[in-house]
Order: structure tokens, then sequence, then C-alpha cells
């Protein structure tokens, strides 16, 4: 027998999928194979994928429009206040927030098309059962679990929060730099550059805002956190229509304290005159439900007012005056910034450690 039949034939190559456009291929992916992909012909053809991000987004904003779906914007862009009708649409936005960027056209709005806008989307429907009666949304995981990821969000979608995880990212670079730098050299072809920093910038100086956006869907739908939210008692106080009406603004969910500390609570105003909120204790709860409504507006208001960055969203113009003395004057750390503060002072020197 010779050598070629004692051999075992080949197997045939295993197709992959393209990570791109879901198209199974031996080889990785031309531009010249993409042109050719009937799933990418496709893409191309689809409808024009978002460019404009809203962190607020317009469902929970139009709960506050007028008879004109206008609602009425406070901002200080320079020294005094200054107040104007918008619609929802006009407003806290940033153009290419959630942009993945170093991939294809296609794919690169896909964290707001694939993820933030079917968030918001699952969020608005639950809403709407929660207002109907929150004992509905007690035993509906689904729905339950649809608001929770919204309320989780609302505390990681921010731009200061792409912000932090971006230099969370970084960071890490930084630390795992000299070894990758080792492996670079022990590995380096003749004609590869001479440094690791030089290769990336040549072959991907992108990774990092790429890093950023893969990571941003995994965070913000943290198991964790979602099943303390899931846990909390929830409930909405509905005030009277001659009460103070809510306001709300750009960072509109108020959290007291961590989710392991039993006084915690959440608070989001979901309309001018309703109030969601989330406790750990039924004392909490009864605190909120007994509150007078004049003064439970008053402390909202103080909350979404103070912490706004740039904008508080309202009625009417009829809270200039309180707006113009409260707005963004304490804004507490976000979530993220808060994560990218503890690693930095777990990985600082000894002797720049406070």
């Amino acid at each position: 027998m010779s050598d070629d039949d004692a051999m075992p034939p080949a197997s045939p190559p295993r197709a992959m999928v393209c990570g791109f456009c879901g198209h199974p291929y031996i080889r990785p992916c031309t531009a010249e194979t993409e042109a050719a992909c009937p799933n990418m012909i496709w893409l191309r053809g689809a409808a024009q994928q978002s460019t404009r991000h809203h962190y607020i987004p317009q469902f929970y904003l139009r709960r506050w429009a007028g008879d004109d779906d206008k609602i009425c914007e406070f901002s200080r862009p320079h020294k005094n206040i200054h107040r104007q009708r918008v619609y929802p649409i006009q407003t806290a936005f940033k153009d290419r927030l959630y942009e993945k960027p170093g991939v294809p056209k296609s794919i690169a709005q896909q964290v707001e098309d694939k993820f933030m806008s079917p968030v918001d989307n699952f969020a608005a429907k639950a809403l709407d059962v929660i207002e109907a009666g929150v004992e509905k949304v007690r035993n509906d995981a689904e729905r339950r679990s649809a608001w929770s990821l919204f309320l989780m969000s609302l505390m990681m979608r921010m731009p200061e929060d792409v912000a932090a995880l971006a230099q969370i990212e970084e960071d890490q670079w930084k630390l795992d730099l000299p070894s990758l730098r080792e492996k670079y050299a022990a590995n380096r072809k003749p004609d590869d550059p001479e440094t690791i920093e030089e290769f990336i910038e040549k072959r991907d100086p992108e990774y990092i805002g790429r890093w950023v956006m893969n990571g941003l869907p995994e965070l913000t739908h943290h198991e964790g956190i979602g099943q303390l939210l899931n846990a909390m008692r929830w409930c909405v106080v509905v005030t009277p229509d001659d009460a103070p009406p809510f306001l709300t603004s750009d960072r509109p969910l108020f959290m007291s304290k961590t989710f392991s500390e039993a006084e915690c609570y959440l608070t989001l105003p979901i309309g001018p005159h309703r109030l969601f909120v989330a406790t750990n204790t039924e004392e909490t709860e009864r605190k909120f439900k007994d509150w007078p409504p004049k003064e439970l507006a008053l402390e909202v208001n103080s909350q979404v007012a103070k912490q706004a960055v740039k904008y508080v969203y309202g009625l009417d113009h009829s809270e200039v005056e309180f707006v113009d003395k409260l707005i963004s004057t304490d804004r507490p750390p976000r979530l993220m910034e808060m994560l990218r503060d503890r690693r930095r002072q777990r990985h600082a020197p000894a002797s720049r450690r406070p």
C-alpha cells in the first residue's frame, strides 16, 4: 500500500460566517468579495441607518409634550437661562454617539439600531403596562426585565458614560502594553513596524472606539444589576392635577444609595404628574406614597435639575426661575466614572494612593 493510500482523505474546508454580513465564507472577506456578497448588497439597499442617537429617548420626552407636540427645554448655554419649545427629536441627542468605528458602514450603527432602539421600544410598552397597574408587571418577567434594562441604560448611555468607558479601555491598554511589547518584539517580522504602537496605528487605529462599542451593550445588560432592580418594590406615585408638575432632565434617574443598602431608592419622573419609584423596603415606598404632592414635586424637581448636564424639561416655561437657580449645580458622578476612578486608584502606584 502506497503512502498516499495510507493517508486519510483530506477534510473539506469548513465555512465560517462573516461577522460583518453573516455570509458564509472559506477565506476572509475582501473588499471585492464584500462588494459581490448578496447579504451586503441587501444591507446597502436597506433603510438608512440612524446616526442621530438620543441618550434620552423620544418616547420618554413626549410625555411632557403639549398640544403643539413640543416640550419646554431649559438650558444655560452661556450666562443666562434659555428656554424654548422643541420637538423631542430635536433635543437630548448626539450624532453618532454609539457609532462603531473601523467597520463597514452597514454595521457601524448596530449599537443604536440593534440595541438602544429596541431597549427603548420595549421600555415604552412596559411603561404602558406599569402605568395601567404596577401589579400587572409584578409577575410579567419579560416586561419587568425590559423596564429594568431601560433603567440600566439610563445609568450607562450618556455621552460622559461613553467617554469614561473609553478611558477605562485606554487605561487597560496601558496596563497591558509592557507584556504586549515583549510579545510583539519576539514575533515581529522584518517588514513589520518597529513598535506595536506603530503596528496598531497602521493596521487598526480605531481599536479603542470599537472596543467601547462592543462593550457598551454588555455592560448595560448587566445581569447582576438587572436582578437587583427586578427584586425591588415598584410603584407609581400619581399627584393631583393641581399639584406642581414634575420636571425631568437629560439625567432624569435619581438613585439615593447603593443597591445593597436597605434605604436605597430610585426615582424617575414619567410624566408631569407621575413618578416611578423603586425601593428596597415597604417603609420607603410608603414614604413616597404619603409625601405631600407639593413637597414631593419640589424634592424631585430639585434632584433632576441639579444633576442635569445641559437640559431640563417641563410642560411650559412657568418653572424658569426655579430651573435658573438649580440647573447643573450638583451633578453626581456617573456609575462609569466611579468605575474608572476605582480602577485607577487600584492600579495607581502606592506612593500616589490617598
